[in-house]
């Protein structure tokens, strides 16, 4: 029976994989193995989209002329500060003695796009089978393997992570250029690099518009209608009935929907 590559997240995640499945511990070259499976993993993301000079060399140098950089295919390429892992991964996933490979990644969108650009670019073409897990407890990782997806099921997912992954790239690097050198031209910009970002940049947004309301903020004097009340006594009851204080509360304005 041909062996199966289980391809993890995260190192914990691979030794937990391998305790749960009873593989015994690597002998150093980063693969938990034994007659059934084969474990490794990444290190967060090993695979990335390219940088803009690996599209064009005319997009090396940052001039306004070459904006927008719109590449007519994203190209992939290994995330050099994990190139050591990315080459065991590579390994595993040309191997020839294997029957599919098991996507082991996290469960959700950031997951399924790690796990597709190793199997893109190392060039695999093992049938995929998805591994969808929200706790390593022996019993639910027993449950995962009991319950394989097949990696088709998955397609719209990746589709949403590499999308999301692209438009990162289009407007950091557009937008990010072009505001630099919009800039530049200013006596405040000079050698200032002005990084955006899809996510980025609306989120430090919000941030300074609200710190800007902050120090805008005026403290004014204002005034409450509080009123002393009584109730009347009820029939059969003696005194004068209870006393409260009521603060009167500005009414809901007529659009506003009622809880």
């Amino acid at each position: 029976m041909a062996k199966r590559l289980i391809l993890a997240e995260k190192p914990s995640v691979a030794r937990d994989l391998a305790r749960a499945l009873k593989l015994r511990a690597p002998s150093g070259g980063g693969v938990y193995e034994d007659d059934r499976y084969v474990i490794t993993w990444c290190i967060g993301h090993l695979v990335e989209l390219c940088e803009p000079h690996e599209y064009d060399e005319a997009w090396k140098r940052w001039q306004m002329a070459t904006l927008p950089m719109l590449p007519g295919g994203f190209k992939l390429r290994p995330v050099r500060s994990s190139m050591r892992q990315w080459r065991v991964v590579k390994e595993q996933l040309r191997r020839r003695d294997l029957a599919s490979v098991i996507n082991a990644c996290d469960a959700g969108r950031e997951g399924e796009l790690i796990f597709r650009l190793c199997y893109e670019l190392a060039g695999c073409r093992l049938p995929v089978e998805r591994l969808w897990i929200s706790s390593l407890t022996e019993q639910a990782i027993g449950r995962g393997f009991a319950e394989l997806r097949p990696g088709r099921e998955l397609e719209p997912l990746y589709a949403a992570a590499r999308c999301r992954a692209e438009a990162d790239w289009l407007v950091g690097m557009n937008a990010t250029r072009a505001v630099t050198l919009w800039r530049r031209h200013g006596s405040s910009g000079q050698g200032v690099l002005y990084s955006l970002g899809r996510v980025q940049t609306p989120t430090l947004g919000l941030l300074v518009g609200r710190e800007q309301a902050i120090q805008r903020f005026v403290p004014r004097d204002y005034f409450e209608v509080h009123a002393e009340l009584r109730t009347t006594k009820s029939d059969g009851e003696r005194g004068s009935g209870a006393r409260f204080t009521a603060v009167w509360q500005s009414p809901a304005p007529p659009h506003a929907k009622k809880g």
